[in-house]
Order: C-alpha cells, then structure tokens, then sequence
C-alpha cells in the first residue's frame, strides 16, 4: 500500500512543500494534533477485533479531456475578470501561509491564463498542497503507516458519527463499555443504513483524484461525513423553519472551501445555489462542481446565472434579492472583521429566511488578531434571532446556530 501511494503521489503533487521531509514533519504534526482531538479513545486501546480492515484507497486522476480543458478555459476567464474588476489582496488567515506558499501552483497557472496546464493540475486537485485547509490534500499522500492507519480509523469514527446523527445506528456509550457496535453488521450495512437514511449514495464523485476508504463499492474520502452532515443539518433546518415553497429555495452560502456541502446539499434537494469567495477558490469550486453536476449546471463570473453560480467576494450585487437562506460553515472565524460585517449586514437586508452557521468558537488568535466568534458578531450588529444552538456530532468545539434573519421576522411580525 505504501509503494502505491508513492507512486500516486508524485505526479499529481505539484509544489516545493512535496517534500519527503516536509511530508514526514506535517504528517507527524497532522497525527498529534488528530490524536489530541479524536473523540472515540477507547477505539484506540480496546478495538481487539472490533473494526473491520480499512486502507486508503487512491483513484488516479482521469485523463484531462478537451471538455475539460474548455471548462478550465471559462473558469481562467472568470478569474481574469474578477482580477481585473477588483482585486484587492486577500486578508487575514488566508493572506498568510495559503496566498504564499499553497497556492503558489494555482495562481501562476491562473496568471498565465494557461488552461491546459489547470485542467492538468485540477485533475490531482485532492491529493495537492493548495486544497489544505479545504480539504485533507497531500496530508494524506504520506509514507508514514502510523498515521495512513490513524486516518483510516478516524475516517471510520467520522462515518459512525454521521450515521448515529441520522439515527441509522445506536449511538455508542462510553459509560456502557461496547466498543464498536456500529460495525456489528458489517460496514456496507452501515453505510446502506446511512445512505437510506440520507436519501444519497455516500460515494465521493470521480473528481480531482480523490482517495478515502472503499466501502461496498463507495469511496468515502475523509472529509464526505463532514459534507454530508452539514448539508443535511442545513436541509433538516430549511423544512423546519423555511414554509413549503412554490420555486426551489435559494441559498447563498459564504465561504464554501471546494463546494463540498453544495455538492451533497443539491443531491438532497432541488434549489438554486450561489457560492461567495475568493476569486482563486472560485476556481476549485467552479471544477469540482462543473465535473460533479455537469456543466451547464454551475456559471462563473461574468456569465448569465444558472442553478448552481460561483461568484467572487465583491460580486454581491450580482446576487438577486431575496434569497431564502445564508450559509456558512467553518470559515467566518477566519473572515476579516470587515468582511464578516459587510457580509452580514446585506444578508440583513437581503435573507428573508434563516442563517445557518456551523463554526468553532474558540476565538484563537492568528498573527495576534482573535479569530471571530460568530455569535458574539451577530449579537453587535444585531437583527438577527436565534431559534436554535447544538453541538456538533461529528466535530468536538463545533457549534450549529439557526437563526432567523431580521427580514424573515419582520415579514413574520406583519
């Protein structure tokens, strides 16, 4: 297993930081960090025979087609366009170390207007540097089997939680001392239940040379319960607190990392959807939409809208008012003040229906500025009201709000 992941990783990882050095160092610190956070301890000293084998298993990149180079050709226009129309540099976390080093590939292609050599970086965008942060990338294109097993394992207990939050399992209890009693009927039943459940297949779209564990046919990469939870959380919140509309809802979400919710969100349900970020992040939602939806069925900037349109951060007025439902999930703490404002006070004209966010709160300092805590910024702008605050099953800190914006309650109040 390690000689193939040797073998995949070296053409489709395409910057300085691939490294064996610098590999083994952040997968070391991956590995610590993910033991100091993995929720499930007793998996890791009482397994015994509980847990079926899993391995990372690694789909190559399809061959660059001239579909898709035409497709990168768009999105190399759309990110020109932005360029040219405002360009401001990006702010606070993702000024640093992403604008610098990780995304370094992405942005020369991107300036050389070269769309052969994006759709030929695009086809390993999952295994590559300039998707951490969005995505485990190279992180898991590692050598080191300690952490290759880890991370199948946590990929294991990320798939349990998402299935003890649709209730397609019982939920284990540490306090009771069963270990692994989700696995009781085998993994593709779990996964079966789970997809029952959700009412989509939990394999990952043959996108950007993904890799995860194989179940039943199913590649589930390592962060597809993350995705899936959150969109059905946000779906469980729109038939809850949004009335039966006449025309699919419309949905702006702020900050959307490769599309991945979007993506599982419009296998749920039929809406129209608008994703909001920075121009180069644009680009890798623009692809792995467009690959997993279709073409026609996702527009960039500068193009007439269709059901699913991507849009830069200074677009806002592109955006067609009202919309029914703002999402965001975990990225305002990185958004700048300013920007986290300016978002939020046109949703509070524009969003006649709910918020949902699903961030951590920890208020950690980067570079010496405290991270924003979405709650405490909603409560000095004001407006908005929160019908309801959970933890997250599936990630420890992690709060999910509702809340029901200022135009929503008016219209309630009349």
């Amino acid at each position: 297993m390690l000689g193939q992941i040797k073998r995949l990783a070296r053409p489709v990882v395409h910057t300085k930081l691939g490294s064996r050095a610098y590999r083994r160092f952040t997968n070391v610190t991956w590995f610590a960090r993910q033991l100091e956070i993995f929720d499930r301890p007793k998996w890791l000293y009482r397994s015994r025979r509980a847990f079926p084998p899993a391995e990372v298993h690694f789909r190559p990149p399809r061959p660059v087609r001239d579909a898709d180079v035409a497709l990168c050709s768009r999105l190399v226009d759309a990110y020109a366009s932005s360029q040219a129309d405002h360009a401001p540099a990006p702010a606070g976390m993702w000024s640093h170390e992403v604008f610098q080093r990780r995304q370094r590939p992405l942005l020369r292609v991107l300036h050389n207007r070269d769309a052969a050599a994006l759709a030929d970086l695009l086809a390993g965008m999952f295994r590559a540097d300039f998707v951490l942060g969005m995505a485990p990338g190279s992180l898991g294109v590692g050598e080191l089997q300690l952490v290759t097993k880890f991370a199948c394992l946590n990929a294991l207990n990320k798939l349990v939680a998402l299935a003890e939050s649709q209730g397609a399992v019982q939920v284990e209890n540490p306090e009771q001392g069963a270990v692994g009693i989700a696995f009781a009927n085998g993994c593709e039943r779990l996964v079966a239940n789970t997809e029952q459940r959700l009412g989509v297949s939990l394999d990952f779209p043959d996108v950007g040379a993904t890799y995860g564990i194989r179940i039943g046919g199913r590649l589930i990469s390592w962060d597809t319960p993350d995705q899936l939870y959150a969109a059905a959380r946000l779906l469980e919140a729109m038939r809850t607190y949004i009335p039966a509309p006449r025309a699919p809802l419309r949905v702006v979400e702020i900050g959307a990392g490769y599309g991945g919710m979007a993506y599982w969100l419009l296998q749920m349900t039929a809406l129209r959807y608008v994703i909001v970020d920075l121009p180069a992040v644009n680009v890798l939602q623009g692809y792995f939409l467009s690959q997993a939806l279709g073409d026609s069925e996702v527009s960039f900037y500068g193009e007439p809208a269709a059901r699913v349109a991507i849009l830069p951060t200074h677009a806002l007025a592109d955006i067609d008012l009202p919309f029914d439902v703002l999402a965001n999930k975990d990225s305002m703490p990185e958004i700048p003040e300013p920007a986290l404002l300016e978002y939020l006070m046109w949703a509070q004209a524009g969003c006649r229906g709910i918020f949902y966010s699903y961030n951590q709160e920890a208020g950690a300092p980067f570079d010496g500025t405290p991270q924003n805590v979405v709650p405490d910024v909603l409560a000095r702008i004001g407006g908005f009201t929160r019908l309801r605050r959970d933890a997250s099953w599936l990630r420890r800190g992690y709060a999910e709000e509702i809340y029901m914006a200022p135009e929503s309650a008016r219209n309630a109040a009349v």
